[in-house]
């Protein structure tokens, strides 16, 4: 019997169909098998959960290009050595730096749980940075967290790096010194509730600033007490406390003192500008 040829042609394409299917699934299987595979396989389940939307599909120029800082070291420099010729700037501004930094950190964890947390330990954490902080500051962020916290907000800083640094401005007033240090950063910065997003962008890296201001009390009269206790700066002959830190002799016995310490700069302001 003979088959008729429209036959052995549909025949023919039902077998190159077969295989043509069997070849897109043998492909398919493959991909999703390879790493490219399983990176997109995960990327569209978190998308399907709503851990990730489209505002991480955004492409920019955040990463390539860092914010630049308004340095005047060069002519503050100068100025800050003649009032404090035994400060060590390079060490403050590392302290400073390692201050703003803890911040972001504590927020983040700070809105993530623990019920246990207090504007204490925002002080004590400061503190192991090196070099102290007002009561002010440890209040501002204390605020900043329970406000996240009653919304039900999670703050998120992950992946800081400080690109760049600088001396933006130096400032006498009739009680303190103050110096502001600038610091350009990038991590990726956004807000969550519940786990799931709300605002930022979890995939580019924000490009940021922020102000560093650190204060020298010099008349303990002239400012708040919540603000020098922690110092604790006393003579180091009679024990006398030291209220005029600008001063290089105890009024009680006479002895010179070396006012340059880090006990007697706090930071007092972080800034994002």
């Amino acid at each position: 019997m003979q088959i008729p040829v429209i036959l052995l042609v549909l025949l023919g394409a039902c077998v190159g169909l077969f295989v043509l299917v069997g070849g897109f699934f043998a492909i398919r299987n493959a991909f999703r098998n390879s790493l490219i595979g399983q990176i997109l396989n995960g990327l569209k389940q978190e998308v399907n959960e709503g851990k990730v939307g489209p505002e991480d599909f955004k492409l920019s120029q955040a990463m390539a290009n860092p914010k630049s800082v308004s340095d005047l070291s060069e002519a503050l420099i100068p100025r800050i050595n003649k009032d404090f010729p035994d400060l060590n700037l390079s060490q403050m501004r590392s302290a400073a730096q390692a201050v703003l930094v803890k911040s972001l950190d504590l927020q983040m964890q700070m809105t993530m749980g623990g019920n246990g947390d207090t504007i204490d330990r925002i002080q004590t954490e400061i503190q192991g940075c090196g070099i102290g902080c007002t009561r002010s500051l440890s209040e501002e962020l204390w605020h900043k967290i329970g406000s996240a916290r009653a919304d039900g907000r999670t703050l998120v800083y992950r992946d800081v790096i400080v690109h760049k640094s600088g001396i933006n401005e130096y400032q006498k007033t009739s009680s303190t010194v103050e110096i502001t240090f600038q610091y350009s950063i990038q991590c990726l910065q956004y807000q969550e509730r519940n786990g799931k997003f709300i605002s930022g962008n979890r995939a580019t890296p924000t490009q940021t600033r922020y102000n560093v201001k650190v204060i020298n009390i010099l008349d303990a009269d002239r400012f708040a007490w919540e603000d020098i206790k922690g110092v604790g700066f006393t003579c180091p002959h009679c024990g006398a406390p030291v209220k005029h830190l600008g001063t290089d002799v105890c009024s009680f016995c006479g002895t010179a003192i070396k006012t340059v310490d880090m006990r007697i700069w706090l930071v007092d302001k972080l800034v994002e500008i």
